[in-house]
């Protein structure tokens, strides 16, 4: 079978050129209207924040045209600076009334001839530097009966020196104002309560506790306001009785006041699943520390708890300690006077730093900003001794 191309070569190659010709012109008219597109999108979006931007230009002149007619706009601006900075200024403000419960700690107060004691006769304190300087003299009623003793206990209790600080929360876990929480008595002492045991059991660990004034206005976080009024009213009528309501010494004091341990109860809260072995405490109201943590482990079916406290009361520094002479108190007793600064954590002094409580090594604490029980921790300064004395 024989086939014959009656078409040119010529011709088909013009066929071919057409074809392309024509697929070209197809993709520049795509092309060209792909670009239309792009360009009125374009356009529409431009022209839209045109029209919103004018819209908010007109919304920004009208409210500066209301705020330079109001007359006390200064007065506003510069209060609400002043607001802005309150927390500024509450963080940064350190209290010097902490400085007597720390020295309270720190020193041996002995108030007989047969206790150690060291008194103060001049005091210098630096809240910027977070520092005691002062002299003092030091006097040992106690055998060995060297004031050196007492001296050198003193300067290496210092770096032993603990404190701790925090805040109470409810059941619930929430805050409760430092104004509605009394930590001491009138006289400035510790509120603390030894252990109680009944039927052979523990019923109450004991250790430090405060006053809850829960039936005061603001004073319970977990209640409605009215409903915390109308608790006050109850409480106010018949105190050893509306607040009792069948509860134990963990809610209420025997003068009917709640109170809050700052002692973790270990042994009741633990039986009651209320205090877990890492020391997380749930359901009852109780101190939050941010220094001490504790734990417990189970030893021969008795579970024996310990704490740690990292927060240490000396700063780095620690103390310096010098020009020790022996001396005369105005009594006639002979005393070792010596002049220390003591560098201070600047924790210690701050405002914001709640319910604060210096430790010494033996456990003795000092608490609270109105500690007044001070007269004994000053006196007049004693003589050096003369030669031949």
């Amino acid at each position: 079978m024989f086939e014959i191309n009656l078409v040119p070569d010529v011709k088909a190659e013009l066929i071919r050129a057409q074809k392309t010709r024509n697929l070209v012109y197809f993709l520049c008219i795509l092309v060209a209207a792909v670009a239309v597109g792009i360009v009125l999108l374009l356009f529409m979006v431009w022209t839209g924040q045109n029209i919103k931007m004018s819209s908010q230009d007109a919304s920004l002149d009208s409210m500066s045209k209301v705020l330079d007619e109001y007359d006390g706009l200064d007065e506003l601006l510069t209060i609400e600076s002043q607001l802005k900075k309150l927390n500024t200024i509450g963080g940064n403000k350190k209290l010097l009334s902490r400085v007597f419960n720390i020295l309270g700690t720190l020193l041996p107060a002995g108030t007989s001839e047969n206790e150690d004691r060291i008194t103060l006769s001049e005091l210098s304190v630096n809240l910027d530097e977070s520092t005691l300087t002062f002299d003092a003299q030091a006097y040992a009623g106690a055998e060995p009966r060297l004031n050196y003793r007492v001296l050198e206990a003193f300067s290496k209790s210092i770096p032993l020196m603990r404190y701790d600080y925090g805040r109470y929360v409810t059941e619930e876990g929430n805050e409760i104002p430092t104004r509605c929480i009394v930590e001491t008595d009138g006289n400035g002492a510790l509120l603390t309560k030894g252990r109680e045991e009944e039927n052979g059991k523990v019923k109450v660990d004991g250790g430090i506790y405060v006053k809850w004034l829960k039936g005061e206005s603001g004073c319970n976080p977990d209640e409605e306001e009215s409903e915390s009024n109308s608790n006050s009213n109850s409480n106010s009528n018949d105190s050893s009785s509306s607040n009792r309501g069948g509860k134990t010494w963990e809610d209420v004091d025997t003068e009917g006041n709640y109170i809050i341990w700052r002692t973790p109860q270990t042994t009741s809260w633990y039986s009651n699943k209320k205090m877990e072995t890492d020391g997380t405490i749930s359901g009852v109201a109780h101190f939050e520390s941010k220094c001490i943590v504790y734990s417990g482990i189970e030893d021969g079916g008795t579970m024996k708890w310990s704490s740690t406290n990292d927060c240490a009361l000396a700063a780095e520094e620690g103390a310096l300690i010098s020009d020790s002479v022996d001396a005369v108190e105005s009594g006639g007793s002979r005393v070792l006077r010596f002049n220390a600064v003591i560098y201070l954590n600047e924790e210690v002094f701050k405002f914001s730093n709640k319910h604060m409580m210096a430790i010494a090594p033996t456990g003795k604490t000092n608490v609270t900003d109105s500690y007044v029980q001070i007269g004994g921790m000053f006196s007049e300064r004693a003589q050096d001794v003369k030669e031949g004395e």
